[in-house]
């Protein structure tokens, strides 16, 4: 992925140990100002499960870490349960170098859970793919917006970056939209379970 200007990426970030934590970033990507910002979700089997959520922000850099090599992307976020520009501590920590497409590489990162910090160090990184529902027959395919969080919009405010702001502000708008169209739907969902339990 050759990306400019204003775009999404998801990644997963484990290590290859059965029951370790596992981390999904979903990262807007500013590369006029290399900035990045989303949200990190870390769940883990264990009893009781681990889940652990959090506003992400951060930046980049591209560095040739070998002369024979492309550059590579070095990435580092930090993130909390609000924005940067609150008073509540950070709770998240990431150091992460990835290939030049965005695609791979490697992470190492902290957070702060049940009041102790917990490291997870050389994990992989790997992006994820898009999640889309399957069809339904004869009609068109549920749409699947990527979600907007409001660090993201936080930060571009700050930016002074006029392009970013206006696409940020068609996003969130269409966002917006969708809003009667899913409390719609939770009402019958609920109706739907309630008629089920019912029956039992």
């Amino acid at each position: 992925m050759s990306a400019t200007g204003l775009f999404h990426v998801r990644y997963i970030v484990s290590q290859p140990v059965l029951g370790a934590p596992v981390l999904t970033l979903d990262l807007l990507v500013d590369t006029p100002q290399k900035k990045v910002s989303g949200h990190a979700s870390i769940t883990q089997s264990v009893s009781p499960p681990l889940q652990f959520q959090a506003n992400v922000w951060g930046h980049y850099s591209q560095a040739k870490l070998d002369p024979s090599a492309e550059h590579h992307i070095v990435l580092s976020l930090d993130g909390s349960p609000s924005s940067p520009n609150s008073q509540i501590a950070e709770t998240f920590h990431l150091q992460g170098i990835l290939d030049q497409d965005w695609q791979d590489g490697n992470a190492s990162y902290r957070f702060f859970y049940q009041d102790a910090w917990h490291t997870v160090a050389h994990a992989i990184v790997t992006e994820a793919p898009a999640v889309h529902p399957e069809p339904r027959s004869g009609s068109k395919p549920y749409p699947h917006p990527i979600p907007l969080y409001a660090a993201a919009l936080q930060q571009s405010r700050s930016s002074d970056n006029l392009a970013q702001m206006k696409s940020l502000a068609g996003q969130a708008e269409e966002q917006l939209k969708q809003h009667d169209n899913i409390e719609a739907a939770l009402k019958q969902l609920h109706a739907e379970i309630a008629r089920l339990e019912g029956r039992h």
